[in-house]
């Protein structure tokens, strides 16, 4: 009346293993690795691209300020050097010109007069 279940004992029962199915991911594989790789490859690429493109953008704001401030410091110079100016603040300090007749003028012998 009552059915018993027999164990059924299939330890030592081994798959044998698909030839054509193991031929079939390798051929996925061989093609899923170069295209993964070109994909990775060209992502890299233009993110690159992207990169330098800021660094030369970033790069050129630098050097436009830097001939900016290159310009005005030459310009503060000229102001600051201008006759006119130096000319002002000697007289400012009491310096006055001197009279031509007391300048004396003394020259070195060169070296072929020394012989």
């Amino acid at each position: 009346m009552y059915a018993q279940k027999k164990s059924i004992e299939n330890v030592h029962i081994v798959r044998e293993r698909d030839r054509e199915r193991f031929r079939e991911l390798l051929a996925v594989f061989s093609l899923g690795v170069p295209i993964g790789l070109f994909l990775l490859l060209f992502t890299w690429q233009n993110l690159e691209v992207i990169r330098l493109g800021r660094e030369a953008t970033r790069l050129q704001r630098t050097q436009k300020d830097l001939a900016d401030r290159n310009k005005n410091l030459r310009l503060e110079v000229e102001r600051l050097t201008a006759l006119d100016r130096v000319d002002k603040g000697a007289r400012k300090l009491g310096l006055i010109p001197t009279d031509p007749a007391r300048v004396v003028s003394v020259s070195l012998p060169s070296p072929a007069e020394k012989r």
